[in-house]
């Protein structure tokens, strides 16, 4: 999933359009589609089900943000009079959250559907093979996660392979801790040194 930092680099740059559209009457934002992040570990979800992006409107308080949808697939998209609004807010950040985790639900619901489905027919994988152990745990980006979260996930995926954990809580508990990863972070710290002479 995208990293929140490049998320609300991405909704500062959408909240600055929308000031400059309301305050100085600049031309309205056009619509800004949410990035596919490619990721070259993972062949399944490489075409999208659905458009997402995110429109911004002009309210009487200011600027509000709305996350749109329509199908992808243009024949079963030709029926559709206007796009499914899935959410709206006055924050960017909120709104580009909420589509990025629904192209990550997406994603993984994909990437997992064969082994749900293998589960399903052939009973639990009790002896999960590590090999698809390190394959669920590249698709999920574990790696970028805390070392507890790492160890969590390794737990839901033995769970979900033996059958204990639906592939719906699965994924969702997987997009939670996510959302929560650590970010890295620069800070600039000043010591001050004091000299005290005791006589």
């Amino acid at each position: 999933m995208k990293p929140n930092t490049e998320i609300q680099e991405e909704a500062e740059r959408l909240e600055r359009l929308a000031r400059e559209w309301i305050v100085t009457g600049g031309p309205k934002p056009e619509p800004v589609a949410l990035a596919v992040v490619p990721d070259n570990r993972i062949a399944a979800a490489t075409v999208p089900r659905q458009h997402l992006w995110v429109a911004i409107v002009r309210e009487d308080d200011g600027p509000e943000f709305l996350l749109l949808q329509d199908d992808a697939d243009p024949a079963r998209a030709a029926g559709q009079s206007a796009p499914l609004v899935l959410t709206r807010g006055d924050s960017a950040y909120d709104v580009l959250r909420d589509g990025y985790e629904v192209r990550e639900e997406e994603r993984l619901a994909e990437f997992l559907t064969p082994i749900a489905n293998r589960v399903g027919t052939e009973g639990p994988i009790e002896d999960a093979n590590p090999e698809l152990v390190e394959e669920i745990v590249a698709a999920l980006e574990a790696d970028n996660l805390t070392p507890s979260a790492q160890l969590r996930t390794r737990a839901d995926i033995v769970e979900f392979l033996e059958g204990r954990l639906t592939p719906s809580d699965f994924i969702s508990a997987a997009i939670e801790r996510q959302s929560r990863r650590p970010e890295e972070r620069e800070f600039i710290a000043e010591l001050l040194n004091e000299k005290i002479s005791v006589a």
